[in-house]
């Protein structure tokens, strides 16, 4: 790089910084922050767009935002080819994101459990779908993503036996809805006998 270019990428920085100082609720100058330090000729890459990243979440602390935050911290990972850097923000996330219900919350854990599914092996996704479990106890979407990922991976019995965990633990809680817990597992058990994937393949219930 030259020294003009130099000087010019110094500059463009000092601009950011001074814009996200007088108004550091800006989302979309937060932004195009971090999209300068990864793409820019000049930026600082991705261990400059991290720093970014973990002062936008400071400056921006609604839950909305900290959600696209966190994705799109995890998709900048992706384009440098760090593996471990994207598990890292992937389990920050889960951590915070809620507990207990709602698909905001599921997102993060469903991008995760897909993140292990290629990378990180069964072990992996059994620790995730686990703690995806744990956050979301009674919601029968939690019980599907760890099928899938299971499945994913040819662990047909296993799916299958986390299948049927989630008939009972379901059933128990939709006390005389038995039925429609059920009919919404219907299609992934019969997949799971056939040992036929059910990853993420769009047969969805609704």
């Amino acid at each position: 790089m030259s020294a003009e270019e130099a000087a010019a990428a110094a500059a463009k920085r000092a601009e950011f910084e001074s814009g996200v100082a007088a108004d550091p609720g800006n989302e979309k100058l937060w932004g195009r922050f971090v999209m300068f330090e990864l793409k820019d000729r000049g930026g600082g890459g991705i261990e400059a767009a991290r720093a970014v990243f973990e002062r936008t979440l400071v400056a921006l602390p609604d839950p909305a935002i900290e959600n696209s935050v966190y994705w799109s911290w995890s998709m900048a990972e992706d384009m440098f080819g760090d593996v471990d850097g994207k598990r890292r923000v992937l389990e920050r996330w889960v951590r915070r994101l809620p507990r207990g219900g709602g698909g905001f919350g599921k997102q993060g854990w469903d991008d995760y459990l897909k993140f292990e599914v290629h990378n990180g092996g069964v072990e992996r996704v059994r620790a995730v779908g686990e703690g995806l479990l744990a956050a979301f106890p009674m919601d029968p979407f939690a019980y599907v993503l760890y099928v899938r990922a299971l499945a994913a991976l040819s662990r047909h019995m296993e799916a299958f036996d986390v299948a049927e965990r989630g008939i009972k633990e379901l059933s128990g809680w939709c006390r005389g809805h038995d039925e429609l817990i059920w009919r919404f597992m219907a299609v992934y058990m019969k997949k799971l006998k056939m040992k036929q994937s059910t990853s993420w393949d769009g047969s969805c219930l609704w």
